[in-house]
């Protein structure tokens, strides 16, 4: 379980590098908790309120001098050897050399130490065990760019030495069940097999289904024709859930929101005119249909169509037919309609008992572009709010027992924007889009008296410019593209995330996207879950090794950080090393044994670019499973493992591995050793059997464990029992100088939540925060006086 870790404005012994970062008004952490269990919670801070939602700031970058002096290398990635680092990054146009330069402390200051003509550079000899921050600039006869992104690297031996340390006592939380999920496995059996706990019926084409017809428009995706739905093993939805839960896994099926769905399959010849951009309806196109030239993109034919589109117009009635919410509606004319309540009827009874999971369309931030056939013009927030309001609610009249997911947002910058663009924003008070939606939704859902939305859901692609990156550039990125969901220390590997600028967020050029999101809807809309129903990041192609690693990294950062369903796109080809770092999590042993249900501290003090760890127990405290995952293609690693307040007595090892990339390889039964051997480039489960003295009799949490407050304003925190029965009492809280906390209800029970009450503190200077990896904390602050911590 967390506990809490709040920020003070006081306090220079806290161990943080103090500096001015364009406009930020940052702050240190501070830290409090409660015996007899160590942990911490998590808190966005920020300067003040308005209007809806939450208000920041503000400030943008620009600037720069007459534009002569080239651009700042990007793409800058940083590996670690002994004794030296090495240094890879993309060519400034103009430059005639670079500026690489030297920390030993994140931001800076840095030390010129060489200058380079070519895009790459070793840094030697260097101390080993010693983390090096690095930034590039690029020269030309007219100047030096600005810096690159920072980044950094610990160089070691050939073989690595880790300590990892465990507190089973430490960050204890149940892991949900639904976190290991995938959109449209190669089959049913592939289910069972690699253990999917929830099976997505999802993506761009589900938002034109014809649930009679079996039928999709593929839009954009490919000349707006209309197709037999897949996946091939089941193309009707009622039955895919039906297979779905015979193959032991949960269903989240789409329910469209767009007005219009497919008409049945395209027929080229003789042609029955599914397709919304007939060449000879609409004239020439800008790119057609190989298999169907009369089949075009929608964009009008000329020299420079590709970079300068002129968008046509289509009639929906070509490709479609009309959905409507019930019979209510008037059909138009020489029309066949479709109606969503008798298609939810039907999707209810095939559910069952089963969860009845529904996203609430997909992507519906980017219509305009997907769907510019029958969705012209750009989403707007009023018509984005609008349109789910009206369905979510419809949905649960349909079925009464739905569970929706929404907004099913599709990208980083949707996330803050609509497709209208900046000035949307401006017209909704200068408030963000997800914190400007998530809190119109749960105003609305406070006049009707009920809830709308159960579940906020996102798609989180780790961003990255990968254009001019080496294959082994790409499979580094790869590997450890997930810091992108946690780390407040990560530069984003997009450029655009980088430079920001369309959002009030904190450190907007690093994502750390599910406690920053988390902390919103915890502030915004209490007790709401979190999902993300898309993820990926194939950089080196979904059969490397790299994206084995990757996927590994992300089902455990899931599991650690409290997300409640998660669906990867698209689910784990049995062919690859990714459908085995699945099975390490659900099905390890081909007995359908996996990782523990209950997430503990897992700290360690290496690169993360380079090594994860994460551990879960089993209720009893007899069972603890702990993943290493090694990220060096080239060095082992020696692990000294601490586990804190678990008595080890046997051990067996699954590993996978470059070197056996299409098994799991279990070792020998054998005797507890603290010591072990992570082989290099390779994921390996532990399976430890024990004791814990003191197990947990009765397990509580903070409650919530991450939020966004107001700088100067206060925090309550509702401590509540988490497990069936029992009762806790708060004692007084240890605390950070310059941090007060109030326990007015100290008794917890499960009749009873607590009461801790926490004043934030004021922003009152420029500061970057830094903590090493062992102690498993982190915490960002921003350009609006925003910070995210636990």
């Amino acid at each position: 379980m967390r506990y809490p870790r709040l920020l003070s404005e006081s306090a220079a012994d806290s161990g943080i590098i103090r500096e001015p970062i364009g406009g930020s008004r940052l702050m240190p952490i501070k830290t409090f908790t409660w015996p007899p269990f160590a942990g911490f919670v998590l808190l966005l801070l920020f300067p003040s309120c308005g209007g809806s939602g939450y208000s920041g700031g503000g400030g943008g970058g620009g600037g720069g001098g007459g534009g002569s002096a080239p651009s700042a290398p990007t793409g800058l990635m940083a590996t670690a050897g002994n004794q030296q680092v090495s240094l890879t990054w993309t060519s400034s146009t103009g430059a005639t050399s670079y500026h690489v330069k030297r920390s030993t402390a994140t931001g800076g200051p840095y030390t010129q130490v060489a200058a380079p003509t070519t895009t790459n550079n070793t840094d030697t000899p260097l101390t080993n065990g010693t983390k090096y921050f690095y930034v590039v600039s690029a020269v030309d006869a007219t100047g030096e760019s600005s810096d690159s992104s920072e980044v950094s690297a610990t160089p070691a031996g050939a073989t690595a030495s880790v300590h990892v340390i465990v507190n089973v006592l430490d960050n204890r939380h149940p892991i949900s069940p639904y976190v290991y999920g995938g959109s449209y496995p190669k089959d049913t059996s592939t289910i069972t097999d690699s253990g999917l706990s929830v099976v997505r019926w999802g993506g761009n084409g589900t938002s034109t289904y014809n649930w009679k017809l079996f039928t999709y428009n593929a839009d954009n995706d490919y000349y707006f024709e209309d197709f037999s739905a897949g996946p091939s093993w089941d193309p009707d939805s009622t039955k895919f859930i039906t297979d779905v839960k015979a193959a032991g896994s949960n269903p989240l099926m789409t329910l469209a929101m767009l007005p219009w769905v497919a008409k049945s399959p395209e027929v080229a010849s003789p042609a029955n005119n599914h397709w919304s951009f007939s060449v000879l309806k609409y004239g020439a196109q800008c790119h057609v249909d190989p298999f169907n030239t009369d089949a075009g993109n929608g964009v009008a034919a000329s020299a420079n169509c590709d970079r300068a589109p002129t968008y046509l117009v289509a009639d929906p009635t070509d490709a479609y037919q009309p959905l409507l919410d019930d019979t209510s509606a008037s059909c138009p004319s020489g029309q066949t309609c479709v109606y969503r309540n008798q298609w939810a009827a039907a999707l209810a009874t095939a559910f069952g008992s089963a969860p009845h999971f529904y996203n609430l369309d997909n992507e519906i931030d980017i219509w305009g572009g997907t769907h510019r056939d029958i969705h012209p013009n750009p989403t707007t927030f009023q018509e984005l709010r609008d349109v789910y309001l009206a369905e979510a609610r419809a949905l649960k009249g349909w079925d009464a027992a739905a569970i929706r997911l929404g907004p099913v947002s599709c990208c980083w910058y949707f996330y803050w924007r609509s497709a209208t663009g900046g000035s949307d924003t401006t017209s909704h008070g200068g408030v963000d889009f997800l914190p400007w939606w998530l809190n119109e939704v749960a105003w609305s859902d406070e006049v009707a008296g009920n809830r709308s939305l159960d579940v906020f859901d996102i798609h989180a692609y780790p961003d990255a410019d990968t254009g001019s990156l080496s294959s082994a550039q790409k499979q580094a990125l790869a590997a450890h593209a997930y810091r992108d969901w946690w780390d407040p220390t990560y530069n984003s590997a997009a450029q655009y995330v980088v430079n920001g600028g369309f959002s009030n967020e904190p450190l907007d050029g690093k994502p750390f996207r599910i406690p920053r999101l988390r902390a919103i809807v915890n502030a915004t809309y209490p007790d709401t879950q979190f999902a993300i129903t898309e993820w990926s990041a194939e950089f080196a192609g979904a059969a490397d090794f790299s994206t084995a690693l990757g996927d590994a990294d992300a089902y455990g950062i899931l599991g650690r950080e409290r997300v409640y369903l998660a669906s990867r796109w698209t689910a784990p080809d049995p062919a690859n090393p990714n459908y085995l770092a699945l099975k390490l999590f659900r099905n390890y042993d081909g007995a359908h044994h996996g990782f523990e249900a209950t997430s503990v501290s897992a700290a360690h003090d290496a690169d993360p670019n380079l090594f994860s760890t994460y551990a879960a127990v089993n209720a009893a405290g007899t069972s603890m499973t702990l993943l290493a995952i090694n990220k060096d293609p080239a060095n082992a690693v020696t692990a000294a493992l601490a586990l804190n307040g678990f008595a080890p007595s046997q051990v067996t090892s699954y590993t996978l591995s470059s070197t056996t990339p299409t098994s799991i390889v279990p070792s020998a039964r054998q005797a507890w050793n603290s010591t072990v051997t992570v082989p290099r480039y390779s994921v390996t489960l532990f399976v430890i059997s024990g004791t814990t003295p003191n197990n947990p009799a009765t397990t509580w949490d903070p409650n919530p464990d991450t939020m966004m407050v107001p700088a100067g304003g206060t925090v309550t925190l509702q401590p509540a029992i988490t497990s069936t029965s029992g009762t806790v009492t708060l004692g007084t809280a240890t605390v950070d100088t310059g941090i007060t906390v109030a326990v007015t209800q100290g008794s917890v029970s499960t009749a009873q939540k607590g009461a801790v009450t926490v004043p934030a503190g004021a922003v009152l200077e420029k500061r970057r925060d830094i903590h090493p990896p062992l102690r498993g904390k982190s915490a960002c602050t921003g350009k609006d006086g925003t910070t995210l911590f636990h």
